[in-house]
This record gives structure tokens, C-alpha cells and sequence, in this order.
């Protein structure tokens, strides 16, 4: 099971989380103001269990996922530049 290939924005870390010890190291950078919001908690306690099965896994991917986009920290230029068309012509 893949974990998912996130692109933090440049701003916030820049880097690239592709599995589940690079999201825990990057979750051990933060600051306790961020491991102590809610989302950030759940994604520690999602990462902790994701070795005991695919699907834990699964979970702990969506869960760094959806805190990441708490933060605005998601850098969705990676997933746009697949996109066909129109939306990758610029202005």
C-alpha cells in the first residue's frame, strides 16, 4: 500500500512526503503549537497504527493528508501540472 505523495509549499517545508516515516519526521519538525491542534493529533495517532495493516495505512494517509490541508500547507501545483487542457494554458 502506497502511503501518498504529498508536496508540502516551499513556504511551510517544501518537501515531498512519499510514505509513512518521512510523514513522521516531518510531524516531529513541528512546533507543540502545531502538534497540539486537533488535526495534527489525529494524524500522530493515524501514523502510530498505520503499520498493522493496509487499510491503518490507508487511514493514516488520509488523516496527514486532511491536516495538512488544515494548515493550507498542501502544495497542489504537483497534481495540477497532470491536469489536461485548458486548466494547465496560461494566462
Amino acid at each position: 500500500m502506497a502511503f501518498g505523495n504529498y508536496e508540502i509549499k516551499a513556504d511551510f517545508a517544501g518537501q515531498r512526503i512519499t510514505d509513512r516515516n518521512s510523514a513522521t519526521a516531518f510531524m516531529l519538525t513541528l512546533t507543540a503549537i502545531y502538534r497540539n491542534k486537533p488535526h495534527w493529533k489525529l494524524a500522530d495517532q493515524a501514523l502510530r497504527q498505520a503499520s498493522k495493516s493496509a487499510a491503518a495505512e490507508s487511514r493514516a494517509s488520509a488523516a496527514f493528508k486532511a491536516a495538512l490541508e488544515a494548515e493550507g500547507w498542501l502544495d497542489l501545483t504537483l497534481r495540477l501540472s497532470f491536469l489536461p487542457g485548458e486548466l494547465m494554458r496560461k494566462n
